[in-house]
């Protein structure tokens, strides 16, 4: 291997490693979850001042984070609802725990690692709301 080939190849090396870092700082830190959320939101209201909309976003994160209110979000209870019926489409009033499994994930409320617990027989709309909201708090006050 000549001079030109080691260092193209400890170049890529070090290009690894460097985006290996920066995407383990931005799980830790849940960036690209903030980002997704943000995102989410400027496409649902398609305000018409994109950045003003952004900033407004970051500034009620950010006081809700301090007085843990009023988190700004897309799926308020009537939308959580809506989605319980459309998985319990006999309407017996409970879905399985992997339905529940499939909507946190849809979601984005269940971490790649966690498992749901799933001897549990059946999951009823107020403990899908439930769970549901208070993982979207936990979920907002993370950032």
């Amino acid at each position: 291997m000549d001079t030109r080939d080691k260092f193209l190849t400890r170049r890529l090396e070090l290009t690894s490693l460097r985006e290996e870092e920066a995407l383990m700082y931005l799980e830790k830190h849940r960036v690209l979850d903030l980002l997704v959320n943000l995102t989410s939101s400027l496409i649902f209201y398609q305000p018409e001042k994109p950045r003003d909309f952004l900033l407004n976003m970051l500034a009620r994160i950010k006081i809700a984070k301090i007085t843990a209110v009023d988190f700004p979000c897309l799926m308020d209870d009537s939308n959580l609802v809506s989605m319980f019926e459309i998985m319990d489409p006999t309407n017996q009033g409970f879905i399985t725990p992997v339905q529940y499994r499939e909507a946190l994930k849809n979601l984005g409320l269940l971490d790649p690692d966690e498992v749901i617990d799933e001897d549990k027989e059946v999951i009823t709309r107020d403990d899908f709301r439930d769970d549901v909201n208070k993982r979207t708090l936990k979920m907002w006050s993370a950032f």
